[in-house]
C-alpha cells in the first residue's frame, strides 16, 4: 500500500473516531459547525426501549460561510419533515428536542451561504437509514446537504431519512 494512501487511510478514520454524540436519549441538541464549514457526515443510532435516537455529526472546512439563517422548528411531532435551505444556503447545524409521550422529535436546522458557491447538480439520497437501524450518510468531497426529509411511523416510533446533496 503506497505511503498517501495510508495517510489518507488514517486521516478518514482520525476524523470517523472524532465523531462523537451530541446529545444523550430524550434529551435535546443544539450542533453547528464552526464558521467556514459545512456538515460531511451524520450518523445516528436508534434504541427500542428508549425509542429515541443519539446523533453525531462531522464538519468539513470550505470557503468562508456567511448570512446563516435558522429554520426553527420545521417538523410537528408524527409528522412529515421535508426542508430546503434557502436560496443558495446550505446545512451547517441540526437542532432538536424529544418528546416522551409522542417519541418523536421535531428539527431545525442551520443554513449558510458558503462565499463564492451556487449549490447545482442537486440529488436526492435513497434512504440512509431502515427503521430502527443505525443512519448513515456521508457527504462526498465538494458537495454539501441542501435538504433533508424524513417520515415518521407511529407502530415503530421512529424516522427514516433523505438528504438532497448539491455540488458547491
Amino acid at each position: 500500500m503506497s505511503y498517501v494512501v495510508r495517510l489518507l487511510l488514517v486521516v478518514c478514520m482520525a476524523s470517523v473516531a472524532s465523531a462523537a454524540y451530541v446529545n444523550d436519549w430524550d434529551q435535546p441538541f443544539n450542533f453547528r459547525c464552526p464558521d467556514g464549514q459545512v456538515v460531511s457526515y451524520v450518523s445516528s443510532i436508534h434504541n427500542n426501549r428508549r425509542e429515541d435516537r443519539r446523533w453525531e455529526f462531522l464538519c468539513r472546512s470550505t470557503r468562508q460561510t456567511h448570512s446563516c439563517t435558522d429554520s426553527g422548528y420545521v417538523n410537528d411531532f408524527d409528522g412529515p419533515l421535508v426542508y430546503t435551505c434557502p436560496g443558495n444556503k446550505v446545512m451547517v447545524g441540526v437542532h432538536s428536542y424529544h418528546n416522551n409521550r409522542r417519541e418523536d422529535r421535531r428539527f431545525g436546522f442551520y443554513c449558510c451561504d458558503v462565499q463564492g458557491s451556487t449549490p447545482r447538480d442537486c440529488y436526492t439520497t435513497n434512504y440512509v437509514n431502515d427503521w430502527d437501524e443505525k443512519l448513515t450518510l456521508v457527504v462526498p468531497e465538494g458537495t454539501a446537504v441542501k435538504a433533508a426529509y424524513s417520515h415518521h411511523d407511529n407502530r415503530r416510533e421512529d424516522r427514516r431519512w433523505q438528504f438532497q446533496i448539491c455540488t458547491l
